[in-house]
C-alpha cells in the first residue's frame, strides 16, 4: 500500500510540473481533432462490421453472454475487424481522451485550494488503463471464439464500466477545476 500511494504521490507531483497551457492547448486540439474526425470515421467503418450489434466499448453493462453474443453476431470478419481496431484506434483514442483529460485536471487543479484534488489526475490514467485492459482482454475472447474461457469473458464488462465510470468523474473533475480556475482568474 506505500508503494501505490509513494508511486500516485510522484504522479501528482510529475503532472504539476509538466501541466502548463500549452500542454492543454496541444492536448484539446488533439482531443478535437479525434472527435470531429477520427471517431465519425471509424463509426462509419464499425457500422459496415457491426450494423447495429452493440459493441463492447461503446457498452456501459453487459455481461459475458452478451459479449459472446457480440461476438457471435460479428461473423469471423467482424471479429477480425474488431481485434484488428483495439490495436490500432483503440490504442490512440484512449491516449488521446487520457491525455486530454489528464493535462486539463492537472492544469487547472493546481488553482485549487483542496490538495487532494491534484490527486485527481490519476482518474485518466486510471480510465486509459482500464480502456487498454477491456481492448485486450475482449480481443482475445474475439480471437478464441466460439471456445468460451471461465474468467476472462466476466471480467471485461468489468473493465468497461469501470472506464466509463472512470472517464465520467474525470470529466467532472474537469469542468470544476476548469470553473474554479475561471472563478479565481476572473
Amino acid at each position: 500500500m506505500q508503494r501505490l500511494a509513494a508511486l500516485s504521490h510522484r504522479i501528482v507531483e510529475t503532472s504539476d510540473s509538466l501541466a502548463s497551457g500549452r500542454m492543454v492547448g496541444l492536448a484539446t486540439a488533439t482531443f478535437v481533432v479525434f472527435l470531429t474526425v477520427i471517431l465519425p470515421e471509424e463509426a462509419s467503418r464499425n457500422a459496415a462490421y457491426f450494423g447495429d450489434t452493440p459493441t463492447p466499448d461503446g457498452s456501459f453493462v453487459y455481461s459475458a453472454s452478451d459479449l459472446y453474443e457480440m461476438a457471435s453476431a460479428y461473423g469471423e470478419d467482424g471479429r477480425r475487424h474488431y481485434v484488428r481496431s483495439r490495436f490500432t484506434f483503440d490504442v490512440a483514442w484512449p491516449l488521446a481522451y487520457g491525455w486530454f483529460l489528464w493535462a486539463g485536471i492537472a492544469y487547472f487543479g493546481q488553482a485549487t485550494e483542496n490538495s487532494r484534488i491534484r490527486y485527481a489526475v490519476l482518474l485518466p490514467i486510471l480510465a486509459v488503463a482500464l480502456d487498454f485492459l477491456e481492448n485486450v482482454s475482449a480481443s482475445v475472447v474475439m480471437v478464441l471464439y466460439p471456445d468460451q474461457l471461465p474468467v476472462l469473458p466476466h471480467l471485461v464488462p468489468i473493465f468497461t464500466f469501470g472506464k466509463w465510470v472512470a472517464i465520467g468523474s474525470s470529466f467532472i473533475v474537469f469542468g470544476v477545476v476548469a470553473l474554479g480556475w475561471l472563478v479565481k482568474r476572473g
